[in-house]
């Protein structure tokens, strides 16, 4: 079946709409032995081109050409990275729906110098019940050099990734990758997802869109994460066959709007493309926060209300409106600590609903603590979320998370805070 909380469609629902249905273990996972290099070109991509090779050569494959099979891709997290890899090196891809995966390795694990400890855990540590996640299923491979480098050093204090790990996280997916990809694209991703956020899908779709590649974007409360909102229907199933039955079987399907995203209460708008911003809300305030380990909040995989912050109240609308995109932060502070350098996490909550974290998201930035008064403007992870007069929005600058490694200074720093959080115009909802 579908799985709806991670967004994947199931093996069900595309054997009954007709298609052949091919799966297999990427290396390092399952059965399948060998090193897993995290979807990399030159090793997990040639292995998928072998297997449209192998499809192409069976009897009951339809083919556009000698060699040359109908083919679509569809799967979730690393079953969507190697979507990218695959229809950007090979054109016998005709339609790919990747699901929760990632532009950049280096910006969704260490994003700003911080390593997300807590996903990273989970990902990285072999032999266990939870390491890898590929052993949930008897994993019998294995991590490949220089994702184990990678993994001990965001594992491991002082919890930074050398030069050398973060360029092998970045040349696998470079910009390029995603400009080349000529095959419709349908991107879909999860708004509490805290391992590849929203952020990551955004950077994708624009880089597919900007060379006339259709492509569409479909966002549900799901993902690498804790869907602490009403999730909705199932859109997924619906979208995926759309997709493949236009773009596999040239029939006259209706697939949606090019961009369709979710608030907390599972109303879905339609929009012509990325929604721009057509107000904002905004807060400021200021507060001194001791900047220790021990002020930790949040589960590992997702931000929780922070006893320990600044806070920060933000205004509210005067009517109903979607909160859409990602809020830039500025902070002054001061402070000083013999490490020098430290982190902050900003997150936005809502008191009038319990004080949940806008999706579950927190959003590391970097202080200098040299005892000189500094300035940093972030953005904050993106989020979607309808916000309405009863709203009682607040940024919060927390200490530490337990979605990130833990801070490596003690010190009482002043901050000065503001914030500016993107509203959109009312696109219409999608029945």
């Amino acid at each position: 079946p579908t799985n709806t909380l991670i967004g994947s469609i199931g093996i069900a629902p595309l054997r009954d709409a007709g298609y052949n249905v091919v799966t297999w273990d990427p290396r390092g996972f399952g059965l399948s032995g060998g090193e897993a290099y995290i979807n990399n070109p030159q090793y997990e991509g040639r292995d998928a081109q072998a297997i449209v090779d192998y499809i192409a050569a069976q009897p009951e494959a339809r083919l556009d050409a000698p060699g040359d099979p109908v083919l679509g891709m569809a799967g979730a997290s690393y079953g969507g990275g190697i979507q990218f890899v695959l229809a950007s090196r090979d054109p016998r891809v005709d339609a790919i729906a990747p699901t929760i995966a990632w532009n950049n390795l280096t910006t969704s694990l260490y994003k700003a110098g911080s390593f997300k400890t807590g996903w990273g855990a989970l990902l990285c540590a072999e032999g266990t019940a939870l390491g890898q996640l590929g052993s949930l299923v008897g994993n019998q491979g294995a991590l490949s050099a220089p994702v184990r480098k990678a993994c001990r050093e965001g594992l491991t204090y002082p919890n930074r990734l050398s030069a050398e790990s973060a360029a092998y996280f970045s040349s696998l997916t470079p910009d390029e990758m995603f400009t080349s990809i000529t095959a419709p694209t349908l991107i879909i991703q999860g708004t509490a997802d805290t391992l590849f956020t929203l952020s990551e899908a955004t950077r994708n779709y624009e880089l597919i869109t900007s060379t006339g590649t259709p492509a569409k974007m479909l966002q549900f409360c799901g993902g690498h994460g804790l869907c602490n909102s009403a999730a909705g229907p199932d859109r997924i199933t619906p979208a995926v066959l759309n997709w493949f039955d236009k773009y596999l079987q040239d029939a006259p399907v209706d697939t949606g709007a090019p961009f369709e995203f979710i608030d907390q209460f599972a109303v879905t708008r339609a929009a012509p493309g990325y929604p721009a911003a057509t107000g904002s809300l905004a807060g400021s305030g200021k507060g001194t926060l001791l900047l220790t380990p021990a002020a930790l909040s949040g589960a590992v995989v997702a931000a929780a209300v922070a006893p320990s912050a600044v806070n920060v109240p933000i205004s509210a609308p005067t009517a109903t409106t979607s909160v859409f995109g990602a809020p830039q932060l500025t902070l002054t502070y001061r402070g000083y600590a013999p490490q020098g350098s430290t982190h902050v996490y900003a997150q936005i909550i809502d008191k009038a609903r319990a004080s949940l974290v806008l999706g579950n998201q927190v959003t590391p930035v970097p202080l200098v603590l040299d005892g000189r008064e500094r300035t940093v403007t972030v953005p904050l992870e993106a989020v979607s979320y309808t916000a309405t007069p009863a709203s009682r929005l607040v940024l919060q600058v927390t200490p530490a998370t337990s979605v990130y490694a833990l801070p490596k200074a003690t010190a009482l720093t002043s901050f000065t805070a503001s914030v500016t959080v993107p509203t959109v115009t009312a696109y219409p909802v999608v029945p």
